[in-house]
């Protein structure tokens, strides 16, 4: 199932540095010690069959509150990332839990009611790759509803990047649309306050799917970019027109979306067991400093479900190998 556009694309260059100038008995549960390889979906792009549709509405979805609950989802992927004129190794990291989440002050909640609280899927997404001699670290955040509030519309993202030439952090909070802040060492991002309408967002696509395919945008939407693409890509910060499509699969479903002014496309290989495992994701776009189109690629390689926040002996790093951690 291959989409066709003609494009219209003007790479933006800023100055910038790169332009030179995580063993105690019973606490955790292991998941289906995954060989990958078996586990790898044959996916069919016959670009004809069409996904059953079921309720839109959240509360008549199959969403298991449960499987995120009391554990997490720790997902490892194998990184093949497109960054400059070349591919660079590294991996990510995907974990996946419920939190009871302030609606007011949109930060997780010590004494949570259900007056001042909602429970949220919360994504933290970790992407760790080499670029030469010096490596980068992001970091992304997302929080998005399960109660009160349209699943689509996230209550809050964050990302900080970090590489050697410096860091960034960037912040969207829900509030009658959406309030941007980012914050950062460039001085030709510098620091930058805005204000835009309810679209949907590139980085809450991972939760969408997690909770039911219903909620994926198909056909044309409008989308904000990612926050970790908009910091590497130097491309305007704006709502971009976006067309998704989706098919069904022997073992799931394949979910796709391009970004034709970005010449960008986002790929999603997702299992129908575990909650919508996601197995495997690309993201096509043109790298700095040729513009030349290169796919970044995340394999999945490990998968657990236990409660990290509790293993933090030494004897619990012992963990890490059936998670094939390289960092």
């Amino acid at each position: 199932m291959k989409l066709k556009y003609a494009y219209l694309f003007f790479l933006i260059f800023f100055s910038s540095c790169e332009n030179q100038t995580i063993q105690n008995k019973g606490i955790y549960k292991s998941v289906d010690s995954l060989k990958v390889e078996n586990e790898k979906a044959q996916f069919s792009e016959s670009g004809n069959s069409e996904m059953k549709k079921k309720s839109t509405k959240l509360s008549d979805l199959d969403f298991d509150i449960g499987y995120f609950s009391g554990q997490a989802e720790i997902a490892t992927y194998q990184l093949k990332k497109a960054r400059y004129e070349v591919m660079h190794p590294g991996e990510a990291i995907l974990i996946f839990v419920t939190e009871p989440f302030l609606i007011d002050e949109q930060v997780k909640a010590d004494q949570p009611t259900d007056e001042n609280s909602i429970k949220v899927l919360k994504m933290n997404r970790i992407d760790r790759f080499t670029t030469g001699i010096y490596d980068y670290s992001q970091f992304t955040s997302v929080f998005t509803p399960l109660q009160k509030f349209k699943a689509k519309y996230p209550m809050k993202i964050t990302m900080g990047s970090q590489d050697w030439c410096g860091q960034t952090f960037t912040q969207i909070n829900n509030n009658e649309g959406f309030d941007y802040e980012h914050k950062s060492y460039f001085e030709s991002e510098g620091d930058t306050s805005l204000h835009f309408d309810y679209v949907f967002t590139e980085d809450n696509m991972m939760n969408l799917a997690r909770l039911s395919h219903d909620l994926l945008p198909v056909d044309e939407f409008t989308v904000f970019p990612s926050l970790a693409y908009l910091r590497t890509s130097h491309v305007e910060m704006k709502n971009y027109k976006a067309i998704g499509s989706m098919d069904s699969t022997e073992t799931g479903f394949f979910y796709v979306y391009e970004i034709p002014e970005l010449k960008r496309s986002v790929r999603f290989f997702i299992s129908s067991e575990n909650q919508n495992r996601i197995t495997r994701w690309e993201e096509t776009y043109p790298t700095v400093f040729d513009g030349v189109l290169r796919t970044s690629i995340y394999e999945l390689k490990g998968v657990e479900l236990l409660p990290y926040w509790k293993l933090n002996k030494k004897e619990d790093s012992r963990l890490r190998k059936s998670l094939n951690l390289m960092y």
